[in-house]
């Protein structure tokens, strides 16, 4: 009984895990996109200007 206590306890730490790296996984896609927008909305803005100003 103590050798399938011991591995149920790994798996449950590896699926623990594994949630918390996709947790962070995601946070980090989601900072990485809002900085891409942000940059992408500031060009473009940038360039409308100008043209405006041509």
């Amino acid at each position: 009984m103590g050798f399938l206590k011991t591995i149920k306890d790994t798996a449950e730490k590896g699926v623990e895990k594994g949630t918390d790296l996709g947790k962070k996984g995601i946070e980090k896609g989601t900072e990485a996109g809002t900085k891409a927008y942000d940059g992408t909305k500031d060009a473009a803005k940038k360039g409308h200007d100008k043209a405006k100003n041509d």
